[in-house]
C-alpha cells in the first residue's frame, strides 16, 4: 500500500518566512497536498497555526513529539522544498549536519530538493555560502537563486527570495514529476 504523495514544504528562520505562507495557500487552494515542518528559528517569524490553517494539516517543528517524523516525512514527500532556505540551513545540509527535524528530513529524503534561499545579500556572496551552494548542487539539489534587491535590513544586492510564483511553479512540475515515476 502507498501512501499519497505530498509536497513537503520546510520553513527556516528568516523574515521572508512570511512568504511561505503564500505558497502554501496558492498549492493548496489549487489542490496539491502540502505538509509543513518548521525550524525552531522559523516560529520566531511565523508561528504554526498560521500555516496549520494554510494547509489544513498539523506542522511538525520537533522530531521527537511522535515516532520517527523524518522517516515519515521522506516517506511520503514528492518534493522537499525549503522556503526560505537560509545560510544556517544551507551550511547544515552542505555539511550533512541533522540536529533538528528539517535537516533529518533533508538528509534522509530520496526526493527532488529545491532550495529557495534568502538572505542578507553580503551573506548570500559571502565565499562560505556560495561554497556550501555549490556542494548542495553537486548533490544533485536544485536551486533556485534569490532576486536582487532591497532587503529588510535596508542592504542591497541578491538575497531577496525568489519570486513566489517562480517557485511554485518549480515544486509544481517536480511534484508531477516524481508522482509519474510512482507505481
Amino acid at each position: 500500500m502507498t501512501n499519497r504523495k505530498e509536497i513537503v514544504i520546510a520553513v527556516t528562520g528568516s523574515i521572508a518566512a512570511y512568504k511561505t505562507c503564500e505558497l502554501v495557500r496558492n498549492l493548496t487552494k489549487e489542490g496539491y497536498p502540502v505538509r509543513v515542518i518548521m525550524t525552531e528559528h522559523a516560529t520566531h517569524f511565523v508561528g504554526r497555526i498560521t500555516f496549520e490553517a494554510l494547509s489544513g494539516k498539523s506542522v511538525r517543528i520537533n522530531e521527537y513529539d511522535t515516532g520517527m517524523a523524518h522517516i515519515e516525512l521522506k516517506n511520503i514527500a514528492s518534493v522537499f522544498a525549503v522556503v526560505p532556505a537560509t545560510a544556517n540551513i544551507i551550511g547544515k545540509f552542505a555539511n550533512g549536519i541533522a540536529d533538528d527535524l528539517v535537516t533529518s528530513t533533508y538528509l534522509a529524503s530520496t526526493c527532488p530538493i529545491l532550495l529557495a534561499p534568502a538572505m542578507n545579500p553580503g551573506m548570500y556572496a559571502s565565499p562560505a555560502v556560495q561554497r556550501n551552494l555549490q556542494t548542495l548542487e553537486k548533490d544533485g539539489v536544485i536551486i533556485l537563486d534569490p532576486s536582487s534587491g532591497l532587503v529588510v535590513c535596508g542592504d542591497e544586492g541578491q538575497g531577496k527570495l525568489a519570486e513566489i510564483a517562480i517557485i511554485q511553479k518549480k515544486v509544481i512540475e517536480l511534484h508531477e514529476r516524481n508522482l509519474k515515476f510512482e507505481i
